[in-house]
């Protein structure tokens, strides 16, 4: 059909010589007559006129139609549509589409067993660390010696005598049975080494994993219309997630159904227990999948999830209530001045702006700040009725607290009544000594054991302008105790012995007399040495110690009550102490065990007499 065809396409003008081209395009607007259809080589060199762009060789319709793509044919408005159809069916890469996704498959399924077959080796070589049949009898053979005790049997029946054979088998019999304990444990750990691996063992995660793995292999297509856009962004989620934990190699925190419970559960979420029991249950069908995700954090770095679940509900409902409140706090103007006029801010302000309060400007703002900031949480409270003598409470609110009288007496019976003793934690003096006060004010200290120095301080600090006397009494000593007496500062009171601020004054009990420690004797110095009446300061038991502060005057001062025959007081080296130091409180030292003191009693005085 080939020579045919060819034969017949021959140019008449030009002696018979093959036709090469064939117009394709402006056929239309051209009559049939007036130029010819075809073109030999001759042909195209006479025409002037001629554009390659109009024709077409013969030979390309003829020898390639059957596989490829001509160019320039059929005519259409723009040429790089036939162009693109050339490229793309001359690139074989983009073409073969099947062979691709074939080789894909071979590959992935090449891959897939492979790897199957590692975690089989794995998990089989996991398997055979614990002890099988084999290894249970030779463990049991190594305890129980069952093939010494063979030998011996065996020997029954060779010529050696029946005695000795039954002498050594009696010894070695006892040996084992000496050994029972020992054995029983031995057995019982290797039992539960046997049983191991029904514990370690779960058919169930293997198989929850290969169904997702058969799920996901459902998944697989290479075509974007079978992939729904949430898998699309959950693979790129994965895929970003594993590139970041690979190259901060920093794991923290497993992804596992009882961390999504935890987060999910929280009692402040309110979630039904319906919905979290559903949840759980799909989640531990999922957990072996979720395991193999990891986060560097979790929460807020020095943060994490609130406990709320020992909370109650009413507690919770409060919560809730504070959380509306502090929204509406900060978003309308309006509703914090509707606070500040409830009756609970009032009441508690009429309380706290009272003059006998003393209390500094600042601090009353900054009490009203929080008042309005906790304002849910004083609804409970009843404050219609908050005062059990109204009128009393006005009386004293007004009271004109700059009168000097009313000031002192003020501050006399409200330290006589609230002062109070404690014993610091230094040398362990909360587990030695103790304080009770009594019904009447005076307060008894007791050392019950140990012979270090304990520390037994005022509650308060001492205030610098006011004068104080405090009345100390022995009880019960011991020949040869020492105690102290005198002021120390509360930065060192759970650090060092009181003395040491060198503002004390050291006693020892001595033939039935409490006497001063004389420095000149040998004794240390530690603050209140110097004479100022009497020779020697010396008391029988029955005795009262009185100690006079006045720290801004400089005055410390140990007395006898109520003879006043002695007078000591703080050497001047150490008298600065008293107006530098701004935390001083009485000091009570005790050293020796069974010791005894009575505080009988504390006031805050106009005048020191004598």
């Amino acid at each position: 059909m080939e020579k045919i065809a060819t034969k017949n396409l021959k140019c008449p003008k030009h002696s018979n010589k093959d036709f090469l081209f064939v117009q394709i395009n402006d056929v239309m607007s051209l009559p049939s007559s007036k130029k010819p259809l075809f073109y030999c080589c001759s042909c195209i060199n006479n025409d002037l006129e001629f554009k390659t762009i109009n024709y077409l060789m013969i030979d390309d319709i003829i020898q390639e139609t059957d596989s490829k793509i001509i160019p320039k044919w059929p005519p259409v408005n723009d040429q790089q549509v036939i162009q693109d159809l050339i490229e793309f069916t001359s690139n074989k890469s983009q073409c073969e589409y099947v062979n691709q996704i074939t080789n894909f498959f071979n590959q992935f399924k090449g891959e897939f067993l492979a790897k199957i077959d590692i975690i089989q080796k794995k998990m089989i070589n996991q398997t055979l660390k614990y002890p099988t049949r084999q290894t249970i009898i030779e463990t049991y053979q190594e305890i129980s010696k069952i093939q010494q005790f063979k030998q011996f049997l065996d020997n029954n029946n060779k010529k050696s005598s029946i005695e000795e054979n039954s002498t050594l088998c009696r010894e070695f019999i006892s040996q084992i049975e000496s050994q029972k304990d020992q054995n029983t444990e031995l057995f019982k750990n290797l039992i539960n080494q046997a049983k191991q691996i029904e514990k370690d063992v779960n058919f169930n995660l293997p198989n929850i994993m290969k169904e997702y793995i058969f799920a996901c292999m459902d998944n697989i297509s290479f075509f974007k219309s079978d992939l729904s856009q949430d898998l699309i962004n959950q693979n790129r989620e994965r895929q970003l997630q594993s590139n970041t934990t690979n190259q901060n190699n920093n794991r923290d925190q497993t992804l596992s159904a009882e961390l999504i419970m935890k987060l999910v559960s929280n009692k402040s979420n309110f979630c039904s227990d319906q919905f979290l029991q559903e949840l759980n249950l799909i989640l531990q069908r999922l957990n072996p999948l979720f395991q193999q995700y990891n986060f560097k954090k979790v929460h807020t770095e020095n943060k994490e999830a609130i406990d709320f679940s020992k909370i109650s509900g009413q507690k919770l409902n409060q919560i809730e209530d504070y959380v509306k409140h502090q929204t509406l706090l900060t978003t309308q103007q309006s509703y914090e001045n509707k606070v500040k006029d409830s009756l609970e801010i009032k009441q508690i302000n009429l309380i706290i702006n009272s003059q006998m309060n003393f209390l500094n400007g600042q601090f009353t703002v900054q009490f009203e700040k929080f008042l309005i900031d906790v304002k849910p949480f004083l609804k409970h409270i009843n404050f219609s009725n908050i005062f059990s003598d109204q009128n009393k409470f006005f009386l004293f609110r007004n009271l004109n607290i700059n009168d000097e009288w009313i000031r002192n007496n003020y501050l006399q019976n409200l330290f006589s009544y609230n002062f109070q003793l404690l014993i610091t934690q230094h040398n362990n003096g909360q587990l030695s000594c103790q304080v009770k006060k009594k019904q009447n004010g005076q307060q008894k200290i007791k050392k019950f054991e140990g012979n270090k120095w304990v520390n037994c301080v005022s509650e308060i600090n001492l205030i610098k302008d006011l004068k104080y006397i405090f009345r100390i009494q022995i009880k019960d000593i011991q020949e040869g105790a020492h105690f102290m007496i005198g002021l120390m500062t509360n930065l060192n009171s759970n650090k060092f012995d009181g003395y040491k601020d060198y503002l004390s004054c050291h006693f020892r009990y001595i033939n039935q007399f409490i006497e001063k420690s004389d420095p000149r004797t040998g004794s240390s110095n530690y603050g209140i040495d110097k004479i100022l009446k009497g020779d020697c300061f010396k008391l029988t038991r029955e005795k009262i110690i009185e100690l006079r502060v006045c720290l801004q005057n400089q005055i410390l001062e140990v007395v006898d009550y109520p003879n006043y025959q002695y007078k000591l007081g703080l050497d001047d080296s150490y008298k600065y102490l008293l107006t530098k130091n701004q935390d001083l409180k009485l000091y009570i030292g005790l050293k020796s065990e069974g010791i005894k003191i009575v505080l009988r009693e504390a006031q805050i005085v106009n005048e020191f007499k004598n």
